[in-house]
């Protein structure tokens, strides 16, 4: 059987969450729908397990918004999306044997918007293998903490996360500025940077008053705080701190590079990214910041030596020909 609605799909998605006897799966981008929040809450009561999958950012995570803390006292899995690009799901999966999808994210809008209701017993298991796999990749929250959260972009909305090397071009040939970022300056541990797809700065620690008063990024309170901080910094610092924060551009490519032997000048490409996010806080010690990078390619064996001179700094832009690169990089 399969229903579809088009009007009051919050109060029929309350009515069918209201069915559950023993479980209710949710992966959904956006919750802050007060009426399916509470209606979870009382199967909980009820003694139905409910385990939620959500994109763990500002839109959700916020003043004014659920409280997903709550939601975990009474027994609640929280499960946090963190990947560079959206979890973008809509849909709930209840004793499974029955699936509610469509456009609808569980937030206050007035879009249009759908709802299928299923209960096609291969379409339920093709849902719950993907919930098993975002779960996978997702973390179980158990403090609710707003220091943790990425600030929420739009880029992932309107931007693909496959590039072929055509749009790629396209993006160069568009004005997409390409960044060179030397990791052998940066001192990042490679591993950790490829798996949790970032970058990271500010070994000084520069910005953690910026992010201790304000927790999100603010170009208009930081040029405040930079102003402040201007007669503290030596120019290269201030250069640094400029283009990490400032320069580069949500969109833009990255390529990362280290030295290719010890006393050698040549720069080796390790990988290629997209920069995603804009400035956020770093939960480690060696850093105050990162932005957040889809890497398109990873160079594993075979590098790409850059032929050009590269600058000495650990970001700059990139002089030489972006579009050879890319060809070499990921040309057929």
């Amino acid at each position: 059987m399969h229903t579809a609605h088009f009007q009051n799909l919050p109060e029929h998605l309350c009515r069918y969450l209201s069915t559950a006897q023993r479980h209710i799966r949710v992966a959904v981008c956006w919750f802050s729908h007060r009426a399916i929040f509470d209606a979870l809450l009382t199967r909980m009561q009820a003694g139905v397990g409910v385990a939620l999958l959500l994109e763990y950012d500002s839109q959700n995570i916020r003043d004014g918004g659920l409280d997903f803390q709550q939601f975990i006292r009474k027994g609640g899995q929280l499960w946090a999306c963190r990947e560079a690009g959206l979890m973008h799901h809509k849909f709930a999966i209840i004793d499974d044997r029955l699936l509610l999808t469509g456009s609808f994210n569980w937030t206050y809008n007035s879009n249009a918007e759908n709802l299928l209701i299923t209960h096609d017993a291969a379409i339920l298991t093709a849902y719950y293998q993907e919930f098993e796999r975002q779960k996978a990749l997702s973390q179980r929250i158990f403090q609710v903490r707003r220091s943790d959260v990425k600030v929420f972009s739009a880029f992932p909305l309107f931007e693909n996360t496959y590039f072929p090397l055509a749009d790629l071009r396209k993006k160069v040939g568009g004005g997409a500025r390409v960044w060179l970022v030397r990791l052998d300056k940066i001192k990042a541990d490679r591993a950790d940077l490829f798996a949790e797809k970032y970058l990271p700065f500010d070994a000084e620690g520069l910005l953690i008053p910026f992010w201790m008063a304000y927790r999100m990024w603010d170009e208009t309170l930081f040029d405040e705080a930079l102003s402040r901080m201007k007669t503290k910094l030596s120019d290269r610092l201030l250069r640094d701190l400029r283009r990490w924060t400032q320069s580069m551009r949500v969109g833009d490519l990255v390529f990362a590079t280290a030295r290719q032997q010890q006393g050698k000048p040549a720069q080796a490409l390790i990988a290629v990214g997209i920069l995603q996010s804009q400035p956020q806080p770093f939960s480690g010690d060696s850093f105050s910041s990162f932005r957040a990078v889809q890497w398109l390619k990873i160079l594993e064996e075979t590098r790409c030596v850059l032929p050009e001179k590269t600058s000495n700094q650990p970001v700059s832009r990139y002089q030489g020909s972006a579009l050879r690169v890319l060809q070499e990089v990921f040309g057929v």
